[in-house]
């Protein structure tokens, strides 16, 4: 006799029966009052936490431009407002006191400005932030060749302001009556050209090695009765490529100072500092006002 092999399906544990009982047996309205305030408070939660705080955030701690306390700009800066400038073309707006990463940013952004040469410090306070900068400051005018409008196929005289590096400055601060305050930077041979935009170096190495020495002789200006300062291309075999020559006015000497500063005893010729002295001694000597040039790079031409 044939017989059948029944299969016995298996029994569900006796818990997971209970569970699926206990829950059918819940009413739905009860379900809804515990299914809709949960969905709130994670909702809530969420909506905070990438919406409420942040807005909370800046509110309090947000970064706002009557809260940066900036180094004075120097007078030279007549139509450039730098803190305005900053503060809306780096959109720091946005940033909070609150975020670690602040502080890098203010000094990116103001070391980044044409007219700072860096940023020194930046210090959180309460309610603001004090950002300590060192400004870039004009030492020379450089004489360059513009076109003229007036005369197509002609060009006329311009000068354009240049820091201690060779940067060049914007313009737009200054007005030709501001030509005589400064030393005229001149380069001989081919004039002085430049395409380089505010804040970039003047892209000329003629310019940037004589700026050095117009930086250092800025603030002697007027007691040494300086006019200029002209670069000629050396002819001399070992020598620097450029050679820099001092005017001085009220038909006074010319003083050669040869290489730029800095690159002097490479070459043979006494330090920056002696030829300084030397050259503030002559000045001193009214004797020397009848000599027509004096040398003062260590060497004859």
């Amino acid at each position: 006799m044939a017989s059948a092999e029944l299969k016995s399906r298996p029994e569900q544990p006796i818990f997971w029966n209970h569970l699926v009982s206990w829950i059918r047996s819940i009413p739905r309205s009860a379900v809804l009052s515990m299914v809709g305030p949960s969905l709130l408070c994670v909702f809530g939660y969420f909506g905070w936490l990438y919406y409420g705080a942040h807005n909370l955030d800046m509110a309090y701690y947000g970064l706002k431009k009557e809260n940066i306390y900036l180094t004075d700009q120097p007078a030279w800066l007549r139509k450039t407002n730098v803190l305005d400038e900053v503060f809306t073309g780096g959109s720091l707006s946005r940033l909070s006191l609150m975020d670690v990463k602040t502080t890098e940013m203010l000094v990116r952004v103001f070391g980044a400005h044409p007219a700072i040469r860096k940023t020194h410090r930046v210090e959180k306070m309460a309610g603001g932030v004090a950002i300590t900068v060192e400004y870039r400051m004009p030492v020379a005018m450089v004489h360059v060749n513009t076109a003229n409008d007036e005369n197509p196929g002609k060009s006329q005289a311009g000068y354009l302001p240049v820091d201690l590096e060779g940067v060049l400055l914007d313009e737009a601060n200054f007005t030709a009556a501001d030509v005589p305050q400064y030393i005229i930077l001149h380069a001989a041979g081919d004039p002085a050209t430049t395409i380089s935009p505010a804040g970039k170096s003047f892209g000329d190495p003629r310019i940037e090695e004589a700026a050095g020495l117009c930086g250092l002789l800025a603030p002697l200006k007027e007691k040494c009765k300086i006019s200029q300062v002209i670069v000629y291309q050396s002819l001399k075999p070992g020598k620097a490529r450029w050679e820099l020559e001092i005017v001085t006015t009220d038909t006074g000497p010319r003083f050669k100072w040869g290489s730029g500063p800095s690159v002097e005893p490479n070459l043979g010729e006494p330090t920056t500092e002696a030829k300084l002295t030397q050259f503030l001694a002559m000045i001193r000597d009214s004797k020397q006002w009848t000599t027509a040039t004096i040398d003062l790079s260590g060497s004859k031409r």
